[in-house]
C-alpha cells in the first residue's frame, strides 16, 4: 500500500509540473497541447491525488468522482459572486478554479481522467497490487 501511495504521489507531482509547464513554457509544446494540455494534465494529476488518499477504493469510483469534481469545478465558474471573483483573482485561485466556463474543459477533464485511469491500471499491475481490471 505504501508503494502505491509513493508512486501515486510521484506521478501526481509529475503531472502537476507538466500542467504548469504547458502554461509557462509554451514553446516546448505543440499549440494544441498549450491550449488543452493543462486541463488534461490537471485532471490526470487529481486522479492520482485521489488514489493516493484512497488507495483501497475501487478505481472505477475514483474515476467517477474525479470527473464529477472536474465538471463541478467547471460549472462553478458560472458563479461570479464577490468571494468567488476574489479567489479567482489570485494565481492559485485561477489555477485551481479557473475563470470562465468552457465546454472544451469538460472534454479535457474526461480525457485526463481516462489517461489517469489507464496509467493507474498499468501501475497497479506493475507493482503487483491489482486484483481486477477495474481496481
Amino acid at each position: 500500500m505504501l508503494k502505491k501511495r509513493i508512486t501515486c504521489f510521484l506521478v501526481f507531482v509529475f503531472f502537476i509540473w507538466l500542467a504548469l509547464a504547458t502554461r509557462k513554457y509554451v514553446y516546448w509544446f505543440y499549440p494544441v497541447i498549450v491550449k488543452y494540455g493543462g486541463d488534461i494534465f490537471w485532471a490526470t494529476a487529481f486522479l492520482f491525488l485521489l488514489r493516493m488518499f484512497f488507495p483501497s477504493t475501487k478505481l472505477f469510483w475514483l474515476v467517477i468522482l474525479n470527473f464529477s469534481l472536474g465538471v463541478l469545478d467547471e460549472v462553478s465558474q458560472l458563479y461570479h459572486g464577490p468571494l468567488a471573483v476574489a479567489v479567482r483573482s489570485t494565481y492559485i485561485g485561477r489555477l485551481m478554479f479557473g475563470v470562465g466556463f468552457l465546454w472544451s474543459d469538460i472534454t479535457c477533464y474526461a480525457i485526463g481522467t481516462v489517461i489517469g485511469w489507464v496509467l493507474l491500471v498499468l501501475i497497479d499491475r506493475l507493482i503487483g497490487e491489482a486484483k481486477a481490471p477495474l481496481k
